[in-house]
């Protein structure tokens, strides 16, 4: 029997420690700690399938909470059916569920719809936020902040006359295929 861990984040801005600091204080190895950052709501996560892909019969996996599986009540009894088919036991925080009886089967219905619950509010408290942005402030734009300036643009559009487009992606810090997007496109952006 192997014990395994897993942890995750959803952006890349976040930190692993914490979750795998737990996963280490319930005697699981920092080598078999499988983490990655990426969302939840995506079942072809590296990391996850490279563990599902290791684990047999008799072996667990620790998690922290039962979202770090997935976002949805879908994802999360998808996963937690296939661990239960190859008879791999799941540990979330303290709590381990026993699909094999009606009470492990509840709680696991239970604690995964309140994770997708909690995803379904995040999204509705950020479309919120982003409509009332809309709504109140003129100059909020949605999205990535641009990387290049309307000076920029203009100078790379020029040193472009007399260069390749790699070469212009190298000189201004960029792809060259956002060169060839804003080249393509008409001066008025």
């Amino acid at each position: 029997m192997t014990r395994y861990g897993y942890a995750r984040v959803s952006t890349l801005k976040q930190d692993l420690t914490e979750q795998i600091d737990e996963i280490t204080a319930k005697g699981v190895s920092k080598d078999n700690i499988f983490s990655e950052k990426m969302t939840g709501t995506k079942s072809n996560r590296p990391a996850w399938l490279n563990l599902m892909s290791i684990v047999k019969s008799g072996d667990e996996i620790v998690v922290t909470k039962l979202d770090r599986l997935g976002r949805s009540l879908q994802v999360i009894l998808k996963e937690i059916d296939q661990l239960t088919a190859k008879n791999v036991k799941v540990t979330v925080g303290n709590m381990s569920f026993d699909r094999s009886t009606a009470v492990g089967k509840l709680m696991l219905n239970v604690m995964a719809s309140f994770a997708e619950f909690e995803r379904d509010m995040i999204v509705d408290r950020m479309q919120g936020a982003r409509a009332y942005r809309r709504k109140t402030d003129p100059s909020y734009q949605e999205g990535r902040k641009r990387k290049l300036t309307p000076q920029m643009v203009d100078a790379m559009r020029e040193y472009y006359q007399n260069h390749t487009q790699v070469q212009t992606a190298k000189a201004f810090n960029v792809s060259p295929r956002t060169v060839g997007n804003y080249m393509s496109k008409p001066k008025n952006y």
